[in-house]
């Protein structure tokens, strides 16, 4: 599961990694517990902070226990708001079994 109001937060950092278009705004994010929480946008390396804010509120609502249970306790998320719409995204994870939708909720 993953929060409108953290998608919007998502949206809001300024990264050329959100990468935006006409049809709306997406992104893919890395997400680890090995030693501590960490989140990245795939497009980047690990010293990139960009995301570090928001990095416990989308590990804690993606699960910790699913990430610490993912190959090298790293997690892929990739979402998509058309036209920029936290509203009405959509946004799928990979734990090391194929990308599966998440809900997104209020």
């Amino acid at each position: 599961m993953l929060t409108r109001t953290t998608i919007a937060k998502i949206l809001a950092v300024p990264s050329p990694q959100i990468h935006r278009d006409v049809t709306g705004a997406s992104f893919s994010i890395l997400c680890t517990v090995e030693e501590g929480v960490a989140c990245r946008f795939a497009g980047s390396d690990w010293t990139d902070a960009s995301l570090a804010p928001l990095a416990l509120s989308i590990v804690d609502e993606l699960g910790w226990n699913r990430i610490d249970r993912a190959p090298r306790r790293q997690v892929m998320l990739r979402g998509f708001a058309p036209d920029g719409d936290p509203a009405r995204a959509r946004c799928e994870c990979d734990a090391g079994n194929g990308y599966i939708q998440i809900e997104v909720t209020e």
